[in-house]
């Protein structure tokens, strides 16, 4: 793609100046090359997004969601993809769903549903979390039951807050479903890097 080619272009070449004057170790380079990735991708994906929901006059309401969605998704993890332009096209349809159509659904608003959903997209999240990338994998049982463990507490706390604190309703929707979407989130990510598993073991 276009896109993941001007991202890795300046990439590929400060890590090949790295690797040519043998600054630093093949393992720290690859490091340092997906970090690079990560913080470039995310800025203009980022960008893109506060663009498309300025147009839309939904920016207050995207920052609220994509502040849960951050603060989740650290220690959750999710689904995650290969190239630029298939992750910008699912993180666009995740906030238009958790911005604008799911808050405005009638019938899915309302105090009885959210009975429902809420411990059960915590439990989800407890039960799936973590789903790291294949890159950086988490082999240290100790980090991985304690970003465990932070996933369902932020959840927990940030479940309290929106339904606690004053907050206008509309933003308190935007907020309880953006955890709900990343739950299903993380649940289909668990699903996948199962049945990728079964097919490998098969």
């Amino acid at each position: 793609m276009l896109v993941d080619q001007l991202i890795n272009r300046p990439i590929y070449y400060f890590t090949y100046i790295l690797f040519k004057k043998n600054l630093m170790s093949h393992k720290d380079i690859r490091i340092v090359k997906y970090g690079m990735q990560v913080v470039f991708s995310e800025t203009l994906k980022i960008l893109m997004l506060v663009l498309c929901f300025g147009v839309v006059g939904k920016l207050p309401e995207f920052f609220l969601s994509l502040t849960i969605l951050i603060l989740i998704r650290s220690y959750s993890g999710g689904i995650h993809f290969s190239t630029f332009m298939r992750c910008f096209s699912f993180t666009l349809v995740f906030f238009l769903l958790s911005v604008t159509v799911l808050p405005v659904v009638d019938y899915i608003n309302n105090p009885s549903i959210y009975v429902a959903i809420v411990p059960l997209s915590t439990l989800i999240i407890y039960l799936y979390s973590p789903m790291p990338s294949k890159h950086r994998p988490i082999s240290n049982k100790r980090i991985y039951y304690k970003n465990k463990a932070i996933a369902t507490l932020l959840t927990v706390a940030i479940y309290s807050a929106i339904l606690l604190l004053p907050l206008d309703s509309h933003l308190k929707t935007i907020g309880i479903w953006t955890i709900v979407l990343q739950a299903i989130q993380i649940m289909i990510a668990g699903g996948v890097k199962n049945e990728k598993k079964a097919i490998r073991n098969g």
